[in-house]
């Protein structure tokens, strides 16, 4: 089903979205993912266009572009079944349905983002600190929050107070504070 292509200060393509973030403050908006032939391929409803977005592009998700139109939050499942219905997209026609978050639990590329942790920090800390999933959909997998607030606190207190070493054979791996990025991150020498 293709979209016409009116209303096109809306839309951006994929290089815009990753480094756009602060132009996606958290509303409530329906969205349209796009693929290259000028296709709706997704029909969505988030309250976070960006975590969404960045959601789909870590699950593969192969779209160029997408619109959104925000609206009032307690319209959003209508207006969103409405469009699917309306433009029947083949994602959402899929039986095998995208991973969602368990309500309540947290993904790791939402912890990674809340907490400014980089992906590779965030597996090996969770591996050295115990963290363990409380679900998981397909490769997804999701923690429940107040263990990912406690995890962090454990963690931050050491790497505040200096560098706290993970390994140290066979070559030297700590986590630390980037000066620059200000992330959570994983040096080695």
């Amino acid at each position: 089903m293709k979209i016409a292509d009116g209303n096109t200060q809306k839309s951006l393509d994929l290089g815009q979205i990753l480094d756009s973030a602060a132009l996606f403050p958290p509303q409530p908006c329906i969205y349209y993912l796009i693929n290259f032939r000028n296709e709706v391929v997704y029909v969505g409803q988030t309250l976070n266009l960006y975590t969404s977005l960045l959601e789909h592009r870590k699950e593969g998700t192969k779209f160029v572009r997408f619109r959104y139109f925000t609206c009032d939050e307690n319209d959003l499942e209508r207006l969103e079944r409405g469009a699917i219905e309306r433009l029947d997209p083949i994602l959402n026609r899929v039986s095998k349905p995208r991973a969602v978050s368990v309500p309540g639990n947290l993904s790791k590329p939402f912890i990674c983002l809340k907490y400014n942790i980089t992906p590779v920090a965030f597996e090996r800390l969770r591996e050295a600190f115990g963290l363990q999933p409380a679900s998981s959909f397909g490769n997804a997998k999701y923690y429940k929050p107040d263990e990912v607030e406690a995890w962090v606190r454990r963690f931050k207190g050491l790497v505040l107070s200096g560098r706290h070493v993970l390994q140290a054979t066979p070559t030297y791996l700590a986590v630390g504070i980037s000066s620059r990025t200000r992330q959570i991150q994983l040096f080695t020498k």
